[in-house]
């Protein structure tokens, strides 16, 4: 099991056929339906990860279980179960199982485990479902209740079912002893439900008018007929003040113009979304028309599908066209404060640093803030003259169109970018092999008024190590403005969306820890004295500055690696200039 190509990976899970009537017989084993998110545990060489119904990697979210799973007495493992939270009645509770999630040590998330599908090197797949759970059993001896052992009941499917319903389960599930495993829906398990809920699209939200900060007052689902998208009805109910808020949030990035849905229907106060994200939903029955009856609201499906990134919003300072000369269309976000080098000045830098610069630059599509007829802005649409060492790269744009993105591999690319009057260069986390494939996540500290510096340095070290608990090696980045960039090199397996929600999961965790210090929200109004975590930094076609990317501001400083070390001794995010770009300036801390 030590060679790279005999690790094992995620298998497709084997799920139930949703029944009527619990099945009955000697041969049918049944257990309870835990609410909550169906897991998968890989266990080797004394690590563990987990993997969501998708094939996603949440170890990084399942902290306390991956650690117990990987103190198992197993060389290899794999195991199947439902990530689980008790709620006060001691049954399993979705909406606190979402609650939770944001904090990966929680000792509320537990691990029901009810099959083993590999141990220490043998496939158990092909042994009766009674044997893999025999030794799925004897495995977890001792180990609950972060991991406890999915037991059966010896009694039959119609008493089981109507125990369950009694204490108020979901349902239960019922397995043939004799069958194998087989991924996919299967017939020889099948969910018998006391509760109907399903998974639907969201199609379309309902703002409570006045609320501040928003949230929703209700969501329209969808389902799907084939290729066809169809309205299903409203979920009114559900939603606690702080889940309102937080789907509100959610689904921003989501907002269109107009319905998704096949058939037209009229609702003049739905606010439009693609239908990308999936919802948990109660109900007591359907109508003829596919309408649900009494639809209520459980939670967001975040192990089936991730949020796809908002485009960075217009400044509200961004003025209408320049009246030096810039048209309008250029003009993503107008930086009045900006003081900008020369040509010359950036010609002389870049034929210093090229080879370090180019490192973190080469080979990215590059956002560029440009300085053009004495205005500094970062620049949006068609692209002045690009000279022949600067290439060019053709994109689907999320708001539909084609776009050009510009990257560079050599010197002759650099000074090529200062005749397009490019003065900061804010790569992509991708590169052009794979624009669609984050290789990096990226979380920047961004400290509001009152924030002393020393802060700052304190949240960068805890972030540091958040990020190598979730196994991933940070290296700091002064920015040449207020804030650290912590940055992350990932597998380039990951979508731009999958990666965004890994920086908001590390952020979350942080501010789990001191909540009055930290936050989500850019609102400048709740950030005097504490640090955003800048999160959104994620996302295709979302930037960060680029190491060694010059700023525009007073004394030109720009944005550096830096080594833990410096960081240690406080080192100043403008601690290093176009004039000395390898060595800091000695400033005292704040």
């Amino acid at each position: 099991m030590s060679r790279t190509e005999d690790r094992l990976s995620f298998i497709e899970f084997q799920s139930p056929t949703l029944v009527e009537k619990a099945p009955d017989g000697g041969n049918w084993l049944h257990e309870i339906k835990y609410d909550g998110y169906r897991t998968q545990l890989i266990l080797e060489g004394g690590t563990a990860r987990a993997f969501t119904r998708r094939g996603y990697d949440w170890s990084h979210r399942y902290k306390r279980i991956v650690q117990t799973a990987a103190g198992l007495p197993v060389k290899s493992a794999i195991i199947d179960g439902e990530a689980v939270v008790l709620g006060d009645t001691g049954l399993p509770d979705y909406q606190a199982l979402e609650r939770e999630l944001g904090s990966p040590n929680s000792s509320r998330l537990m691990f029901y485990a009810f099959d083993l599908l590999h141990l220490n090197g043998r496939d158990f797949r092909q042994q009766p479902l009674s044997e893999r759970k025999a030794a799925l059993e004897k495995l977890l001896k001792d180990r609950a209740p972060t991991l406890t052992y999915a037991e059966h009941l010896d009694v039959s499917g119609k008493d089981m079912f109507a125990h369950a319903c009694k204490m108020g389960l979901e349902g239960i599930v019922s397995k043939r002893a004799d069958s194998p495993y087989r991924s996919g829906v299967q017939t020889s398990w099948v969910k018998i439900k006391c509760i109907k809920s399903d998974t639907f699209p969201i199609v379309a939200f309902v703002e409570k008018l006045g609320a501040h900060p928003r949230r929703i007052a209700s969501l329209y689902i969808g389902r799907r007929e084939g290729d066809r998208l169809v309205y299903a009805g409203k979920a009114q109910s559900g939603y606690s003040l702080i889940t309102a808020r937080q789907v509100r949030e959610r689904l921003d990035p989501l907002i269109i113009d107009k319905s998704p849905l096949s058939e037209p229907i009229d609702k003049p106060k739905a606010t439009w979304l693609r239908p990308d994200v999936l919802a948990e939903v109660q109900f007591s029955g359907v109508t003829d028309r596919g309408i649900l009856r009494e639809a209520v609201f459980k939670g967001l499906r975040e192990d089936l599908v991730t949020i796809p990134a908002k485009p960075p919003a217009p400044s509200k300072r961004r003025h209408e066209a320049d009246e030096r000369g810039v048209p309008r269309k250029n003009i993503l976000q107008l930086l009045p404060d900006a003081v900008s080098p020369s040509k010359d000045e950036l010609r002389g830098y870049w034929e210093q640093v090229a080879d370090q610069a180019l490192v973190h630059l080469s080979h990215r599509p590059l956002k560029l803030v440009r300085h053009a007829h004495g205005a500094t802005f970062y620049h949006k649409g068609p692209l002045p003259d690009i000279p022949r060492a600067v290439h060019q790269l053709r994109v689907q744009k999320r708001e539909g169109g084609e776009g050009v993105r510009v990257w560079v591999d050599d010197l002759a690319g650099l000074l090529g970018l200062v005749e397009m009057d490019a003065v900061e260069l804010h790569p992509w986390n991708a590169t052009i092999d794979d624009i669609d494939r984050a290789d990096r996540v990226v979380l920047d500290l961004d400290p509001g008024e009152g924030v002393e510096w020393k802060q700052v340095i304190e949240a960068a070290l805890a972030l540091r190590d958040i990020m190598e608990a979730a196994g991933l090696k940070s290296w700091p980045k002064v920015t040449g403005g207020k804030g650290i960039h912590l940055m992350a090199p990932i597998e380039p397996k990951m979508t731009h969306d999958s990666a965004r929600q890994l920086a908001k999961s590390l952020a979350r965790s942080l501010i789990h820890v001191q909540p009055d210090r930290y936050l989500l929200s850019a609102a400048p109004a709740a950030r005097t004295g504490r640090i955003f975590i800048d999160y959104l930094r994620n996302g295709r076609g979302n930037t960060a500055v680029g190491a060694f990317s010059p700023r525009a501001r007073p004394g030109f400083p720009i944005a550096h690696p830096v080594t833990w070390a410096q960081v240690e001794r406080s080192i100043r995010p403008d601690a290093f200039t176009m004039d000395h770009p390898f060595r800091a300036a000695t400033r005292k801390a704040a």
